[in-house]
């Protein structure tokens, strides 16, 4: 009896033990754990998902004008400030394309400089990173620009209103305001801006009666042949966009180191951007309202610039070698 009473207290010591001994999955006290090794993939690395904000839009090295007038975008772009002949709208958006805020400048400072104390007056270019600007369908890849006439007293002295006005064929105001379109300082900018040899001017959009005022000017002038005819192709009314009766809209052409990214012409109204429109669409697309309709103008003012439309161009000049501008080239 006693043998089977150890026999039996050694079989419940030794399960004790079993049941108060180090799990298989615990190291014991002083024991290293055992490393798990990774299970190894011979496939490609899961680099997981990538985290938001981490793919960031590339921006190009430089000044770049991408897309269409009337949708693009503007990179790098020069901001316009005012100077001695250049006064920048409080508030304006003045960025655009260092091509075009130089050639204005150059342009600003060539009428100055041979009619002294005028001072261009500039509304909007484009915003700094280009895109739809709030009043125009236009605007957005930074190649546009809207500047006041230049403007005289009823004694013939240089003024500036500080503001857009608004003038019918005949040179007069159609606000009843006390000044006039100066003929000779506006061509002199038309001039500046076409004879620019490091900027190529492709539109000024201007009203119809303004324009056949500023070519019958050219025509008495007796300016070059080729420079008449450039005038009378760049100076552009469009038929169904704004009148352009108080500023000129200027816009310059794609430069070449940007041809693959800049598109020339504005797309076609509800085309989606898939093609680019003809040069008389393009004008169409400028200056429009956001939501594309013409920006609303008094209904006289309509009916005399349609009037004017149709009446025929001038004759051209007769060729004359045209007199070297005193005017300074270089950027303020």
């Amino acid at each position: 009896m006693r043998l089977l009473a150890r026999i039996a207290a050694t079989l419940t010591l030794g399960l004790a033990l079993v049941a108060t001994g180090p799990r298989a999955s615990e190291a014991a006290p002083g024991a290293k754990a055992a490393k798990t090794e990774p299970t190894k993939d011979k496939g490609k690395k899961d680099k997981g998902e990538p985290k938001k904000g981490a793919e960031k839009e590339r921006k190009p090295k430089g000044a770049l004008s991408a897309g269409a007038p009337n949708k693009g975008r503007l990179y790098g772009g020069e901001k316009l400030a005012s100077s001695k002949s250049v006064e920048v709208r409080g508030g304006g958006h003045a960025y655009g394309l260092p091509d075009l805020v130089r050639v204005l400048r150059r342009a600003a400072a060539k009428v100055s400089g041979k009619h002294k104390g005028s001072v261009l007056y500039v509304g909007d270019l484009s915003a700094k990173n280009g895109g739809a600007l709030f009043g125009h369908n236009s605007h957005q890849s930074g190649r546009d620009a809207d500047v006041g006439f230049y403007m005289v007293s009823e004694k013939g002295k240089h003024v500036n209103p500080h503001r857009f006005v608004a003038f019918g064929s005949d040179g007069r105001p159609r606000g009843g305001e006390v000044v006039r379109f100066d003929d000779e300082r506006n061509w002199a900018f038309v001039e500046a801006l076409l004879t620019d040899t490091k900027t190529d001017v492709r539109y000024l959009f201007v009203s119809a009666g303004l324009r056949t005022r500023l070519l019958k000017y050219a025509a008495k002038k007796n300016v070059a042949k080729e420079l008449y005819t450039k005038a009378a192709s760049v100076l552009m009314s469009p038929a169904d966009a704004d009148v352009h009766d108080d500023h000129f809209h200027v816009r310059i052409a794609c430069p070449e180191r940007m041809k693959s990214a800049c598109v020339e012409e504005s797309y076609l109204r509800g085309g989606g951007g898939g093609s680019a429109a003809s040069a008389t669409n393009a004008a169409g697309a400028a200056s429009k309202d956001t939501k594309g309709e013409p920006a609303p103008k008094e209904k006289a003012g309509e009916a005399k610039e349609e009037k004017e439309a149709k009446e025929a161009a001038p004759p051209p000049p007769v060729a004359t070698k045209a007199k070297k501008d005193e005017g300074g080239d270089k950027d303020r």
